[in-house]
C-alpha cells in the first residue's frame, strides 16, 4: 500500500503496530534528480475571481489517495517550487523525512525533520504582539531573487502593491512557501484587511483539498516581524476539516471537541470575501488591542451550519471541502526568541502548523514515541485559561452586537 507526500511516493510500513511512511528510493531519485523544470523569466502570476475554485468532495482511488485536478495556480506554484529545489535554494531537502499518522481521534501527522531544527534561520526575539517593523532586522525585502517564486497579481484590485510568493528555505512540507503581502510596504506581522483578502483569495486559487494557509502572530511563533503567511500542501486530511463548531454570534463560531479553543469563520461560494475579511480583522484587531497572541489557519472544510440553517441556500452537507474554514486561535504568548529544540523543552513550539494537526519532530526517539496524549498536553499548555477565553468570547459578541 502506498501514500503520497511532498510528491514523493511513500510505502506503508509497520512500526510496532502503528502506521509509518518512508519514501521509496526510486521516488526520491525521480523527484530530486529532475532538472527539466526551470524558472520562468516572467515571475508575475495574474488572476481574477473567475480563477477561484470550489472543489466538490474528492473520491479516493484504489490506493487510498484523494485525486486532485490541480489548478493553474497549483501547477505554477509546484513547478516553481520544484525548480527551486533543483537549484539548491533550500537549506535542506525533504526526501529523507519519515512520517506517520498517529493513532487516535485527531488524525495527527508527525514527521522527523532534524534539519529544520539545525539549519533554519535564527528567530527574531519578540517582546510584544504589536512590535514595530525594524528595517535593520532580517525581512523579506532582503531575500535573494532566486527565492522569489512569483509575484501574485490580482487583476480586480488597483494599486501598485507587490505581493510575493517566496520559498520557505527551511520547509516542513512539500510546497512550503511564504505569501508576503505588500512586500515593499514593510508591514509588521499584524493582520490587515487587505492581507486577509489576499490570503483568502490565494486559498481559493488552489484546487487541492490539502492546501493550507497559516499565520503566526508575534509572540505566537512568528520568527520574522514582516507581514507574511505560510502556505503548504498536505495529502493527509485534517481533523479540523469536519470538527464540530458552535455558534458564538452571527458569522463567528467556536470549535468544539479539540484540544484547544479557537474561533471559526466560514467562506462559502456565496460569501463576500471583503466582508468576511473585515469580520476576521475586527476580531484580530481586538486581540492586538488586548495583547493576545494568535494564530490563523485557512483550510477547505465542511460547512459550519447544517443545510437547513443556511438562509435558503441548498448545499450537500456531506461535502467535506465545500467551503473555506478560517480558524483564529487566541493562545498563551511566547516571549523572546522561540525555542525550537524539541517537544520536550519548556517552550513547546505549537504554532499554526501544529494547530492544524501536523508536527515536525527533532529526533527519531520523539517521533517513535509521540502520542495523541502528548499532543493534547502540548496544546493544553498553549491554550488560554478557560476564564480568559470566556472573557474574549463575550467581548467578541459585544463587538458584533454594537456594529449594528
Amino acid at each position: 500500500m502506498y501514500v503520497f507526500l511532498r510528491k514523493v511516493k511513500f510505502q506503508l510500513l509497520s512500526y510496532d503496530g502503528l502506521q509509518t511512511f518512508r519514501p521509496s528510493q526510486h521516488a526520491i531519485k525521480g523527484l530530486f534528480n529532475n532538472t527539466s523544470v526551470t524558472m520562468s523569466s516572467d515571475k508575475k502570476y495574474t488572476y481574477t475571481s473567475e480563477d477561484f475554485k470550489w472543489p466538490r468532495l474528492l473520491h479516493s482511488s484504489g490506493d487510498g489517495q484523494n485525486k486532485h485536478e490541480l489548478s493553474k495556480f497549483d501547477k505554477e506554484l509546484q513547478e516553481r517550487w520544484d525548480a527551486a529545489v533543483d537549484a539548491g535554494c533550500f537549506a535542506y531537502k525533504l526526501e529523507l523525512a519519515e512520517g506517520r499518522v498517529v493513532p487516535g481521534k485527531y488524525q495527527l501527522f508527525v514527521q522527523v525533520n532534524e534539519m529544520r531544527f539545525k539549519k533554519r534561520r535564527r528567530p527574531e526575539a519578540m517582546d510584544s504582539i504589536s512590535q514595530p517593523f525594524n528595517p535593520d532586522k532580517f525581512n523579506f525585502s532582503k531575500v535573494h531573487s532566486k527565492e522569489v517564486l512569483f509575484e501574485l497579481c490580482p487583476k480586480h484590485t488597483s494599486g501598485n502593491d507587490r505581493h510575493h510568493m517566496i520559498i520557505n528555505a527551511s520547509p516542513m512540507e512539500y510546497g512550503h512557501s511564504l505569501l508576503v503581502p505588500s512586500v515593499d510596504s514593510c508591514l509588521p506581522q499584524v493582520l490587515t484587511e487587505e492581507s486577509l483578502i489576499l490570503a483568502l483569495e490565494t486559498s481559493m486559487l488552489s484546487n487541492h483539498r490539502g492546501f493550507h494557509v497559516g499565520f503566526n502572530s508575534l509572540c505566537a511563533y512568528a520568527s520574522v516581524n514582516h507581514l507574511h503567511f505560510h502556505t503548504w500542501y498536505s495529502e493527509f486530511p485534517s481533523y479540523l476539516e469536519k470538527a464540530e463548531v458552535s455558534l458564538v454570534c452571527e458569522d463567528v463560531f467556536e470549535v468544539k471537541n479539540y484540544p484547544t479553543t479557537s474561533f471559526v469563520f466560514e467562506l462559502a461560494p456565496e460569501t463576500d470575501v471583503g466582508s468576511l475579511a473585515r469580520t476576521i480583522h475586527k476580531v484580530s484587531s481586538y486581540f492586538i488591542k488586548e495583547e493576545v497572541a494568535h494564530n490563523l489557519h485557512i483550510i477547505r472544510g465542511a460547512r459550519c451550519l447544517p443545510r437547513n440553517q443556511m438562509n435558503g441556500f441548498t448545499h450537500d452537507d456531506s461535502d467535506a471541502c465545500s467551503v473555506l474554514r478560517v480558524f483564529l486561535w487566541p493562545r498563551n504568548p511566547i516571549y523572546g526568541a522561540k525555542v525550537m529544540v524539541s517537544y520536550e523543552s519548556e517552550s513547546l513550539p505549537m504554532a499554526v502548523y501544529e494547530f492544524a494537526g501536523s508536527l515536525a519532530l527533532a529526533t527519531k526517539e520523539m517521533y517513535n514515541s509521540f502520542t495523541e496524549e502528548l499532543f493534547c498536553e502540548c496544546m493544553g499548555q498553549a491554550t488560554l485559561p478557560e476564564e480568559k477565553f470566556a472573557r474574549h468570547r463575550e467581548a467578541i459578541r459585544e463587538l458584533f452586537i454594537h456594529k449594528r
